[in-house]
């Protein structure tokens, strides 16, 4: 079928029936259309319609979508050898594996390959029971995002999530995030490990307090507790370096990478480990059986961070991410009943608004506009985020033309009168409430 042949409600239809009604619910929604061809910062629905890319699946497109020199990586490897067996040794994960441990910081012992982030979050789960036992208590920073998977939900900030399934660790300790105090006493004596997302991109881009990631490596150091970093969100520059625990000049325990790893080419993640780590665990320590780490991954994730550091992607981070929060705070200033700030570092921004009813009609004015953003999914708030992650490569005419969308989409929505504004809230809080055969109609 080609994509000019493509229903869209039949296709919703489908996805109802065959994967879910959330699923369903969820793009019908959203307005989501058909997702057809992408290239650079620009995707392409089977209409033919072409939209600005500023969600890029929440960082996973970091040198944009279908990157030239990633391709032919790619293409070379795919005409080599694409897949492995679990117990196969390969050069290309050999490679990846001495490049990570070069770039990341710290004296790292083994890389652990997995499919995605929330397997590699499982993964060190394991790793981090297993080298500071006895100890079983995690501490974890109430919005923290570190996956859905089973396990990986145990230490997730966001306990709506929990609604299905009842509480799944007793062992799992929640800390506001920032507050040290609170850190201090969750801790104690010694924890098993603290889970700390450098930013909390899933909970509205909070930023850390100045000393906050270094008074945590410290208070690891005292009491032995291990310090595992999710980076998966601002790992290979969204936050302007490389890894995001640089601001703060301190080494993790653990590390644990995905999303822009490859570009985008292929699903991989990975667990690194400090060799003190590995040191503390118990023989024998590899009992994690995954398909991850494969050639073709490996090689896509080889040719991203060669483009990162051959086109100088961090430097255009903070050059295009100054740019762009400038634009958005200007915004912020003109339109300060629906904008209440604009947090973030790098290109990992976006704005934060005052009410959901605002974060609803903005995207959807941004949609008529052809303008792609990341709205918040995983925590409710009262102060949601729209989040602006374009790739690394973006140019500085698009970042113009971003902002200039959305000061239409704020100017259509500062238009709107105070009465339809009210509907919209009571509509927005019901939303996911409706059924799917009404959404249909819409």
């Amino acid at each position: 079928m080609t994509t000019a042949a493509i229903d869209r409600r039949q296709l919703l239809d489908d996805c109802e029936k065959h994967w879910g009604a959330s699923a369903a619910k969820l793009y019908r929604i959203a307005g989501s259309q058909v997702e057809a061809e992408a290239s650079g910062c620009e995707v392409r629905d089977h209409t033919g319609r072409r939209y600005l890319d500023f969600a890029c699946s929440y960082g996973v497109f970091i040198v944009g979508h279908r990157h030239p020199a990633v391709q032919r990586r790619v293409d070379a490897q795919l005409a080599q050898l694409a897949w492995t067996p679990r117990g196969a040794a390969h050069p290309v994960q050999q490679e990846l594996t001495e490049r990570l441990k070069a770039l990341a910081p710290g004296d790292w012992g083994d890389v652990r390959y997995m499919l995605s982030g929330a397997e590699a979050v499982e993964h060190s789960l394991r790793y981090a029971l297993a080298a500071n036992a006895p100890r079983r208590r995690i501490v974890i920073t109430a919005g923290a995002y570190h996956g859905k998977t089973l396990a990986a939900m145990s230490i997730l900030g966001q306990r709506q999530h929990e609604a299905s399934f009842g509480k799944l660790s007793a062992d799992v300790v929640i800390v506001p995030y920032g507050d040290m105090a609170a850190m201090r006493e969750a801790v104690g004596d010694g924890a098993c490990a603290v889970y700390l997302e450098p930013i909390l991109g899933g909970a509205h881009l909070r930023m850390p307090p100045l000393g906050y990631m270094e008074d945590i490596r410290a208070l690891c150091d005292r009491t032995g507790t291990l310090l595992v970093a999710d980076e998966i969100q601002t790992a290979f520059g969204r936050c302007g370096k490389m890894f995001a625990v640089e601001y703060a000049n301190i080494e993790p325990d653990i590390l644990i990478l995905s999303k822009g790893l490859t570009g985008g080419y292929a699903s991989i993640a990975c667990a690194m480990y400090r060799k003190q780590t590995l040191e503390r665990l118990p023989a024998p320590a590899d009992d994690h059986d995954s398909c991850g780490g494969h050639p073709f991954a490996c090689a896509a994730a080889l040719a991203a961070l060669d483009v990162i550091e051959e086109e100088n992607l961090l430097q255009a981070s903070v050059e295009r991410g100054q740019q762009l929060r400038q634009g958005l705070m200007q915004l912020a200033r003109r339109f300060p009943d629906i904008i209440e700030d604009v947090p973030g570092i790098g290109l990992m921004t976006g704005l934060r608004l005052k009410g959901a009813v605002y974060e609803s009609l903005l995207s959807m004015e941004l949609g008529k506009r052809n303008v792609h953003t990341g709205h918040s999914m995983n925590e409710r708030a009262e102060r949601p985020v729209l989040r602006y992650y374009p790739p690394l490569s973006v140019s500085a005419e698009t970042i113009d033309e971003a902002l200039k969308r959305t000061r239409e989409a704020l100017e259509a929505v500062a238009a709107l009168p105070a009465w339809k504004i009210s509907v919209m809230r009571r509509v927005t809080r019901s939303m996911y409430r409706l059924p799917n055969a009404l959404l249909r109609k819409m």
